[in-house]
């Protein structure tokens, strides 16, 4: 199953305790097991108790909720709603989720065209809250799609507990062939980590402005490999193999 390309930014918060480093061969051969077990392992996760209770727990307060408002409101449905499209860093941020989700994105003055992070924008047309309320999240197929959200980040964020360059790299081989721009990879934090590590670029690189970021890495790294198949599984090995010698295979 492909990585839900949304679920790329959910990988890199801060503060983590690092674990013990896996060799660049052990994070090879736990990034080969883990795509050959992905069906199998998806399919466990859809049968998971705690993955139904979740899942029980977010549509039955749809149902009760009068307004998406409402619904952002509750703590436990945001949770495992933004879980679902690719938001879970971004739990905690109610005021931002409201604000956000409940805005139109066919508006170019709307809060989402200005957010920086495009996956509001993006699960704001998703949700379509502006225009049909609550209505496709209480049709049965997109209920399957945030399912299928939620059960993919279950499965990355057990990745990552082991080797967060691992699920780096899984995320990163689920991308669309949809070409990228610069901006975008910089402002995402797992292509981000990705294109500078294979650049060598250091994390102060995060104090410059946004546009001598983007001199400096376009300088090192083309981004256009992030949308061509043959391309980015050579960045991902390329990327296994240089941050497992760097010491980054720690959870995230």
């Amino acid at each position: 199953m492909a990585a839900n390309p949304y679920l790329l930014t959910l990988f890199g918060g801060s503060g983590a305790a690092p674990t013990a480093s896996l060799s660049s061969a052990d994070t090879v051969a736990l990034y080969n097991q883990s795509l050959k077990n992905a069906g199998k392992e998806t399919e466990r996760l859809r049968a998971d108790p705690t993955v139904k209770r979740d899942l029980a727990s977010l549509f039955k307060a749809v149902d009760k909720a009068r307004t998406p408002e409402d619904l952002l409101r509750n703590p436990e449905a945001r949770r495992v709603l933004l879980q679902g499209i690719g938001l879970a860093d971004q739990v905690d941020n109610a005021g931002l989720a409201i604000k956000a989700l409940t805005s139109d994105p066919s508006k170019a003055t709307s809060l989402t065209k200005q957010l920086p992070d495009q996956r509001w924008s993006a699960a704001a047309v998703q949700l379509d809250f502006t225009a049909s309320g609550l209505k496709k999240l209480k049709d049965p197929a997109f209920r399957q799609v945030i399912s299928d959200g939620l059960v993919e980040y279950k499965r990355l964020s057990a990745i990552s507990e082991k080797s967060r360059v691992v699920s780096d790299a899984l995320t990163i081989q689920g991308l669309s062939d949809t070409k990228t721009d610069i901006y975008t990879v910089l402002g995402n934090k797992v292509m981000r980590r990705v294109a500078t590590t294979i650049a060598g670029l250091p994390d102060e690189l995060a104090l410059q402005s946004v546009e001598a970021q983007a001199r400096s890495l376009s300088a090192r790294f083309n981004v256009d490999q992030f949308s061509d198949p043959k391309k980015r599984e050579k960045v991902i090995q390329r990327y296994l193999i240089t941050a497992s010698n760097s010491g980054l295979s720690f959870t995230a």
